[in-house]
């Protein structure tokens, strides 16, 4: 089958079930001026050490606190921060992100995460991408429900939604449009014999019904097709955009930079990715964490994940179709499911903790600022005598992205539970605003737990 009639099979048998089951992207077939936005979640796993990652620098009130909470290794000395605004440093090895925070690209949101305190990394992350902080039994993801009421996702848009990962995270549990891709070479018909009768009987299994199984089976096809066109390896990122390197194998690109690298491509190819998710984890850092330079672990994983986001960006920074460019229409969140205590274990270490960094980079993002209430390292400040308080919710910050960058006013059904009095937004994104609407989301997005 050419390529051709592949896309016009695929566009006619994959939309159509799409709509009649209610699955996959809301399609009112309405486009609005936000309709073009892509959003990127990045998902520290782990927990890092906000304190770690922006530091209060000499001058700064907390200064001397935080000096005697890390005495046991982890403390960076101020001359070496990367000093932003406030009294406040990035680590020495997020310098790259500092660039985007001289371009106002980066915000910065403190002391943000659950609405309550909760150590565990199972129930933590799942809290946040299922987006029902108290209810790990939610069926469907945050950003699986946004697509559901999402009216603004073009109907002609094949692959929508990609994880740079080998399954389905939370966020995007039950949508059956959304694509899981590790590696690209890896997305095709494991033989190549009979390759085109493989994929015309698969068609045709798909093609006709529309449950929740013929839609992603759909959907992984009109992926492929479109995968099976992309030059991966021939690559060139624009802007002399690098991606870091393995500090062990240097002709290798790390997973994170790897990831990112794929996700600008198919946003630069025209695929039509509107939402895209990836992992950066090793933040667990409980003993020996490694501050101090190239050769420590939280050293190295911060280098890689700011060089990383500040290729993406220049990648990105070339003109989109009806002006603009790609770069002005991605917006990232950098989230993690909690932070770390606020002084340092014997074993050089830090453990779990609440309240951490939030960071929002790129288009439409009010930057070059911090948000948020940060309270102080002070006793009397602290969750427990141990933790940075979260006061701000990571809802208000993720809905506020999806009201004035994915313009979808739907919060109470994208995040069940969640209340106009405890939605705060703080002003982090530019857009429209929309009347945000906290009506009791529909049965569909309930699972009988209140």
């Amino acid at each position: 089958m050419s390529l051709i009639k592949r896309r016009d099979f695929l566009k006619s048998s994959l939309a159509a079930p799409m709509v009649a089951a209610g699955l996959g992207p809301s399609l009112s077939f309405a486009q609005d001026p936000y309709s073009k936005n892509i959003f990127v979640f990045v998902f520290q796993r782990g927990g890092i050490d906000g304190l770690s990652f922006l530091t209060p620098m000499d001058g700064h009130a907390d200064r001397g606190y935080y000096e005697a909470l890390r005495a046991n290794g982890t403390m960076i000395p101020s001359a070496q921060l990367e000093a932003l605004s406030d009294g406040w440093g990035l680590h020495p090895a997020a310098a790259p992100l500092k660039d985007l925070w001289n371009q106002e690209s980066l915000a910065i949101v403190q002391a943000s995460g659950l609405p309550w305190a909760n150590r565990s990394h199972f129930e933590a992350e799942r809290y946040a991408e299922l987006g029902t902080p108290g209810n790990r039994l939610t069926q469907t993801g945050w950003l699986t429900r946004h697509m559901q009421t999402a009216i603004n996702i073009p109907p002609e848009v094949l692959m929508p939604a990609i994880i740079t990962e080998s399954t389905v995270r939370y966020s995007f549990l039950r949508e059956p449009s959304a694509v899981t891709m590790r590696y690209p070479s890896d997305f095709d018909f494991d033989s190549s014999y009979y390759e085109e009768e493989q994929e015309s009987a698969l068609e045709q299994m798909y093609g006709v019904e529309s449950g929740e199984l013929d839609v992603a089976g759909s959907q992984a096809l009109a992926a492929m097709t479109l995968i099976e066109t992309i030059d991966f390896n021939g690559y060139i990122p624009d802007n002399g955009a690098v991606y870091p390197a393995r500090l062990n194998n240097p002709s290798r690109l790390t997973s994170f930079g790897e990831e990112l690298k794929i996700i600008a491509q198919l946003i630069k190819e025209g695929t039509g990715v509107r939402l895209a998710q990836t992992d950066i984890g090793g933040w667990d850092t409980h003993n020996t964490q490694g501050n101090e330079g190239p050769d420590g672990w939280y050293y190295d994983n911060v280098r890689d994940l700011s060089e990383s986001i500040n290729a993406f960006f220049k990648d990105l920074d070339m003109p989109a179709p009806d002006g603009g460019s790609w770069a002005d229409r991605t917006t990232m969140i950098v989230y993690s499911e909690f932070g770390r205590r606020v002084f340092d274990n014997a074993d050089a270490g830090t453990d779990h903790g609440w309240g951490n960094n939030c960071l929002a980079i790129g288009g439409g993002v009010n930057g070059g600022k911090f948000y948020g209430n940060w309270l102080g390292l002070h006793d009397d400040f602290l969750f427990q005598g141990a933790d940075v308080w979260a006061t701000t919710d990571f809802r208000s910050i993720f809905g506020e992205m999806l009201l004035r960058r994915l313009h979808n006013n739907k919060l109470g059904d994208v995040f069940p539970g969640f209340t106009a009095e405890q939605y705060q937004p703080l002003g982090i994104f530019a857009g429209a605003a929309l009347q945000p609407d906290f009506n009791d989301p529909d049965l569909i997005f309930r699972d009988g737990a209140e």
